[in-house]
């Protein structure tokens, strides 16, 4: 590290073992966890950071790091990853350079054998409402999970939300009471348990009381009181829009740079068939219904021209070459980080056919869609043990 740099983490001596309340923030449950397994990702953040060659740019990030904002955070993490990614692919890389022609900086340009690349990296937010209602929940969840009843844990049955944060207090007071009152040796199944519906201020929630086994009864070191979160129920969940939106805010940012250029979109979103994807790169998937010449209905899958790259042969935004995806990315599993370059079918500068990235690719052939597998896995490129982190997040728990 040069000299003069602060580190990204406290130089402390840790020994909070407590797992992350929901008002904490990634950053600050990583600079106070102790143990050796939490050590692990803190000197690979360290390590990977240290590779930044300019100081400014590594302030930026350290306060992005810092800045207990988690959508800061996984936005920084987006761009250390990306960083560390192109130099073991083999690239130089010069970060937030200037292009004429506009006033908006690339985050990358990487630069191998003669050939150039730029990248542009965004991680969608939230929005500010959003956000105010995720910190109201959380005062309600940690305020509950450290009711610390030695004889139930509780299931979130159903949730409205109030205009402000419950009173902790007054939450936590008749919560206990209820609690006191119940006799965890009654023979409750789930379906017949106790519940009780809390009120105040706009806020209704409503909890079922679930009677720990009699050998495992007692104030629990790390324990938390609630063991179900019920309450969200079942919807169609399509996360297409949101990685289009997001796409869209970056790609008029720049015209043709005279080179390959690329939008890494980091996300956190269920995908491992790459559905959601799928639908935002090349449209909804929807049914066609057509009658044949004997009258008969049939049916075939069609998309909707709602998708970024367009249908062919009219392609769309052919002066992004490809979007990179990384969903899932944290520190303390990357290896596990799904890692995707989405090819343009059509664009205006092709990517090389090889960038030497731990990520599958999908590239448009023949009129469908053709996955080629990564030269290296995750572990192998980063020079990650197996498993990573080695040890035990909670070597204290039964």
């Amino acid at each position: 590290m040069a000299t003069g740099r602060d580190p990204l983490f406290d130089d402390v001596d840790r020994t909070d073992v407590t797992p992350s309340s929901h008002q904490e923030s990634t950053f600050e449950f990583l600079n106070r966890i102790a143990g050796d397994y939490w050590e692990h990702p803190r000197s690979l953040m360290q390590e990977w950071s240290n590779h930044i060659e300019d100081d400014t740019d590594y302030t930026d990030l350290r306060q992005r790091f810092r800045s207990r904002d988690d959508e800061q955070f996984r936005s920084a993490f987006l761009e250390l990853y990306l960083h560390e990614s192109l130099i073991r692919a083999g690239y130089t890389v010069t970060i937030h350079l200037t292009v004429e022609g506009t006033t908006a900086r690339p985050d990358f340009l990487a630069e191998r054998a003669g050939e150039q690349m730029y990248i542009e990296a965004i991680a969608p937010g939230s929005t500010s409402a959003a956000k105010a209602a995720t910190q109201r929940r959380a005062v309600l969840f940690d305020t509950v999970n450290r009711l610390d009843d030695p004889n139930f844990l509780l299931s979130l049955e159903d949730l409205v939300e109030g205009p402000r944060p419950p009173t902790a207090a007054r939450l936590r007071a008749d919560m206990r009471r209820w609690l006191a009152g119940l006799d965890p040796d009654q023979p409750w199944d789930f379906e017949s348990a106790p519940s009780r519906q809390w009120q105040d201020d706009g806020w209704s929630v409503t909890f079922k009381a679930i009677p720990i086994r009699p050998k495992a009864r007692g104030h629990r070191a790390n324990s938390r009181a609630i063991g179900v979160y019920g309450h969200t129920g079942v919807d169609w969940i399509d996360d297409a829009p949101a990685i289009r939106k997001a796409l869209i805010t970056k790609h008029h940012e720049y015209g043709d740079l005279n080179a390959p250029f690329v939008i890494a979109v980091g996300t956190y979103i269920h995908d491992t068939d790459r559905w959601h994807t799928t639908n935002a790169m090349y449209g909804a998937a929807a049914i066609a219904w057509s009658e044949g010449p004997d009258g008969e209905m049939a049916t075939r899958q069609v998309r909707q021209p709602d998708g970024y790259f367009g249908v062919p042969p009219n392609w769309q935004h052919r002066n992004v070459s490809g979007v990179l995806l990384v969903n899932q990315l944290m520190p303390h599993h990357l290896q596990r980080a799904e890692v995707t370059l989405w090819r343009h079918p059509n664009p205006t500068h092709v990517l090389p056919e090889e960038l030497g990235l731990p990520a599958h690719a999908v590239a448009f052939d023949a009129g469908k869609l053709r996955e080629i597998a990564p030269a290296s896995i995750a572990e192998d490129f980063f020079g990650l043990p197996n498993p990573w982190p080695p040890g035990e997040p909670w070597p204290d728990e039964n």
